[in-house]
């Protein structure tokens, strides 16, 4: 019996010695991550994102009035935090055997597909781009103008969701767009098309953008709205260029991570059909006689293959019996499309708004551009703020 009561008093001695020594070890975590963060340099961009990643934040009177100070530097802080990519593993993987299935706007679908939560816009910067594309049709009241905005995959394969997934109705988003932008665009409906084909290969499994075969039946649809003669293209079969792709929403979400998947770029049957062309990187300086970047494939953004990435603008000379000459204002799901195009044009320039800071009066004018096409993946054009600054700063000068 004394010796029980001897035994329980030695042990309430080492309780306090050792939650003392647990506070301390968590203090020390706490301060040893403190310093980690404070004397780690930040990034600008995150290769296993493939994104830019947020920066300090300016302070600004009207920032902290408006809480948008502290909402960036949340962000800035969630990304520049030292071993993020790890912590994201863990995460996710216990989120998982809590049975979560979603992380950071991804969801893990069936059949290993990652799918990308359909976009809620900023209403006021929505609004903004829509009257800047119409500003900028107005101008040029004898050239037609085009709009293809590609859907998603929690879209199109809505039936890949997990179960109770709830999402933004990206079909009533598009009815919207189409109302507003009226008759000063012909609407490609890419939606449709892509809807028809939802047993085939059209979106990759970890990664956000469609495959190259996705941009193939959206082309389709493309064609017979611009009227082009596609007799005049050649007959095209496609070369798997990698079969170790790993995507964005992978390393996003940190879902999928040992999930490796095939990349496609289409070529002419018959060599001797195939466009002669120079792709001018005018802002690099660089000229190149091919659409493609086979470096890129030894890096994690394999689908930069498809001109090497994106640029502020490009400037695409063919050898193509066309007088025809495209201007195309885009994001990146462009990229694998714009080579079905080559064929019918004698000049195709591609801007990208989230890197151009130039005239595109000009380009419009000096290039002699006979069509205007706007190509878009869904979220991204409900995101995006810099459409309508790129139309606002052209139409001030």
């Amino acid at each position: 019996m004394v010796q029980r009561k001897e035994g329980r008093r030695k042990r309430k001695k080492r309780h306090p010695q050792s939650k003392r020594a647990a506070a301390f070890l968590f203090i020390g975590m706490i301060a040893a991550t403190c310093l980690i963060n404070m004397i780690t340099k930040d990034k600008e961009f995150s290769e296993k994102e493939n994104r830019v990643l947020e920066q300090k934040p300016e302070i600004t009177i009207s920032g902290i009035e408006s809480g948008r100070f502290m909402d960036q530097y949340e962000s800035y802080k969630s990304d520049q935090f030292a071993g993020r990519d790890f912590w994201v593993i863990i995460k996710t993987n216990i989120e998982l055997l809590m049975g979560k299935r979603e992380s950071n706007g991804v969801f893990n679908g069936k059949k290993s597909y990652l799918l990308e939560n359909i976009a809620k816009p900023d209403e006021e910067q929505f609004a903004e781009n829509l009257e800047a594309m119409k500003a900028f049709r107005k101008e040029y009241p004898e050239v037609p103008f085009y709009m293809l905005l590609a859907p998603n995959a929690a879209n199109v394969l809505s039936d890949m969701l997990p179960a109770l997934a709830v999402t933004e109705s990206q079909p009533e988003q598009f009815r919207e767009i189409k109302k507003a932008l009226g008759k000063d665009y012909t609407w490609v409906d890419a939606q449709k098309a892509l809807k028809a084909h939802t047993d085939k290969y059209i979106y990759y499994h970890t990664d956000h953008h469609w495959t190259t075969l996705g941009a193939y039946y959206a082309y389709q649809e493309l064609a017979k709205s611009m009227g082009l003669d596609t007799a005049k293209a050649p007959e095209l079969i496609p070369y798997a260029v990698t079969g170790d792709f790993n995507g964005t929403l992978s390393a996003t979400s940190g879902y999928g991570g040992g999930y490796r998947e095939p990349i496609y770029i289409y070529s002419a049957k018959n060599p001797e059909e195939d466009i002669q062309l120079v792709v001018n990187y005018v802002d690099e300086q660089r000229k190149t006689a091919t659409l493609y970047d086979s470096s890129k494939l030894k890096g994690k953004d394999k689908y930069a293959v498809f001109f090497g990435g994106n640029f502020s603008i490009m400037d695409i000379r063919t050898t193509a019996d066309s007088t025809e000459r495209l201007l195309i204002v885009k994001d990146s799901y462009a990229n694998c499309l714009i080579p079905f195009l080559t064929p019918y044009y004698r000049e195709i320039v591609v801007i990208d708004p989230r890197y151009y800071y130039g005239d595109i009066d000009k380009v419009m004018k000096e290039n002699k551009i006979t069509s205007v096409l706007f190509l878009y993946n869904g979220n991204t054009f409900m995101e995006d703020n810099s459409i309508s600054g790129v139309f606002a700063d052209d139409k001030a000068e």
